[in-house]
């Protein structure tokens, strides 16, 4: 084992360093004391306030749905001239699909009505690659995704589903417009 120059431990600068190094290690830990104090303090002082309320997640439904489609055909759609926003191919399509219904007059609202599951799956297995077979269950999970992406981008839940009904789009009859401008109209 080495040990120190006695010229260098015995340096005033170096005792100076030292001395720095102590202090400044001794304030770190009161300040690690001290952040930890405020930390609990705030702690104690966010319980003393009530919860926040839920979030709204508004459920009426739309009176517009607007389709466009860009040069590289990718659609893009906008709820009762919200901002709009774009959806892979799958989910624009199921989204098409839903909104093409043709609903009833007397229905609740004047809302669209119900698309059954076996209808869109028949429906996603014609527009989907030829050979691959769509599953009854890729339908409950392409709707729970269509559901979040509008979700997402509206703020709204704007999807519906029910077991025996099928799922629905809260659209009311004859909002869907700009479709025949755009070529979705061929997966109907």
């Amino acid at each position: 084992m080495m040990t120190a120059d006695p010229v260098i431990q015995n340096d005033p600068e170096i005792q100076k360093l030292k001395s720095r190094i102590r202090k400044s290690s001794v304030l770190l830990g009161r300040f690690s004391d001290l952040h930890s104090d405020i930390v609990d303090q705030f702690d104690q002082i966010i319980k003393t306030f009530p919860p926040p309320p839920p979030v709204e997640v508004r459920t009426h439904g739309a009176h517009d749905l607007q389709v466009w489609e860009s040069m590289s055909g990718k659609l893009s759609f906008s709820f009762d001239l919200q901002k709009p926003f774009y959806l892979p191919a799958r989910l624009g399509r199921l989204l098409v699909f839903l909104a093409s219904e043709a609903g009833q007059e007397n229905s609740l609202g004047g809302l669209l009505g119900y698309r059954s599951r076996l209808e869109i799956q028949a429906h996603l297995q014609k527009t989907a690659k030829p050979g691959m077979q769509i599953r009854r269950q890729y339908v409950n999970n392409v709707t729970n995704l269509l559901k979040a992406a509008i979700l997402l981008h509206t703020g709204r839940d704007l999807i519906k589903s029910n077991n025996e009904l099928g799922v629905r789009l809260l659209l009311k009859i004859g909002g869907l417009h700009g479709l025949e401008a755009t070529t979705a109209h061929k997966w109907l």
